[in-house]
């Protein structure tokens, strides 16, 4: 749903029914260079290990870019500027960028915590050390 201060809120886009309960949502508005183009509305949500992504478009219509599997259960999804990116505690990290249309998976060591700083993603890992 979206806020419009005219109305109230008003739907965006509805996913098909899925078999599995959706543990993660992540939401970017504004995807520069994105699949769609420079004004792509894009929606994740996990379960377990797996990631479905779809790309939303200004009519309201949505089309699946791609389901990903991380291979250990997503703990965290979010975007950091034009990539979506899901970690796991085990130190697994995958991250699906909009302008190469490509899901890498990276092992790193075991994350604690992560945050974002403009484009650039901060790991907080295990060994002390932070990563990015």
């Amino acid at each position: 749903p979206r806020m419009k201060e005219t109305s109230g809120w008003q739907q965006v886009f509805s996913s098909p029914r899925l078999d599995w309960v959706i543990e993660r949502v992540a939401l970017n508005a504004k995807v520069l260079g994105g699949a769609l183009g420079d004004h792509d509305k894009m929606v994740a949500v996990a379960s377990c290990s797996e990631i479905i992504l779809w790309a939303l478009q200004a009519d309201g219509n949505g089309s699946e870019i791609g389901v990903f599997h991380l291979g250990v259960p997503v703990e965290a999804l979010f975007f950091v500027g034009n990539q979506l990116i899901a970690t796991s505690h085990t130190g697994k990290i995958g991250v699906w960028n909009a302008v190469t249309k490509h899901w890498q998976i990276q092992d790193v060591v075991p994350i604690n915590s992560y945050d974002a700083a403009g484009t650039f993603l901060l790991l907080g890992c295990n060994n002390g050390s932070i990563y990015y």
